[in-house]
């Protein structure tokens, strides 16, 4: 049992069910690896409680014989009571299991989940022990050996990270202005920039969007762009009435609600009819 050593303290913990007097060749073989009989105290799931001290033993080692009783509250006891690096066996039988396996699984999972370090009986030499123990599961199969390890540190422990001294980061710093060679703001434009454009070169064709006239151009913008006025044409009515007045006049007539006129007179209006009232 190389994970048994003379200065250990030890606690072997026995199921109700399981006889003292099965124990006694397996207690005895636990002792012989300890300096004192000090070192082993031997408690029932009953009275767990009253041994339940922060961090006092080096190993832990729990007889059931049937599956463990509330094992999350019993590995949760057995974390704290554990020194740092301390070992923890559990033997079980799953005989009232239907999955042995997946009960022992489940043990597996629970002891990983609750900090434990989950190692195979062998790389601690229980063999030994194991057999010592079969004698008090008299008739009784499926005992499975857990064997687990408590973290080399102490539960709820802290360390200070160290990170170095930071370093100022260069990546945003820009150069002295004062060695840069900067552009003169007047020297990016000439004299044609600065000037003013005239309005009418500013004119553009209604339907192109483009200072360019249409084929059959009629606002103007042909005539503009050649030099030549476009010659005025005398509005000429189509039922020949609309120079007597409204009376005489169409609901569409674009002279509706002009004064009456002299046929080819241009029609003028006085200031005062444009202001609205």
């Amino acid at each position: 049992m190389t994970f048994l050593e003379g200065n250990n303290n030890v606690l072997v913990v026995l199921d109700s069910e399981i006889s003292t007097d099965d124990t006694v060749d397996f207690i005895n073989t636990v002792k012989e690896h300890l300096k004192g009989a000090e070192q082993l105290t031997t408690a029932s799931t009953k009275e767990l409680e009253k041994f339940v001290n922060s961090s006092s033993y080096d190993a832990i080692i729990s007889l059931f014989k049937r599956s463990c009783p509330n094992p999350k509250i019993l590995v949760e006891r057995y974390l704290q009571m554990l020194k740092p690096g301390g070992t923890l066996v559990i033997y079980e039988s799953f005989q009232e299991k239907e999955d042995a396996q997946s009960a022992y699984n489940e043990r597996v999972s629970s002891l990983k989940l609750a900090g434990f370090k989950v190692k195979t009986p062998e790389s601690l030499h229980t063999k030994q022990l194991k057999d010592l123990v079969l004698k008090a599961y008299n008739n009784v199969d499926n005992v499975c050996e857990v064997v687990a390890e408590k973290p080399s540190f102490e539960i709820g422990s802290s360390v200070t990270l160290n990170f170095g001294e930071k370093k100022s980061s260069n990546v945003w710093k820009l150069d002295s202005a004062d060695d840069e060679e900067l552009i003169d703001e007047n020297g990016l434009l000439d004299e044609n920039d600065i000037l003013k454009p005239v309005t009418s070169s500013l004119r553009v064709c209604s339907t192109t969007g483009k200072r360019k006239a249409c084929k059959d151009c009629t606002c103007g913008l042909a005539e503009e762009l050649s030099g030549k006025t476009a010659p005025q044409e005398t509005a000429k009515s189509s039922c020949g009435n609309c120079y007597l007045g409204d009376a005489f006049r169409c609901a569409s007539c674009p002279y509706l609600g002009m004064p009456a006129f002299k046929p080819g007179e241009k029609v003028v209006l006085p200031e005062s009819q444009l202001k609205a009232p």
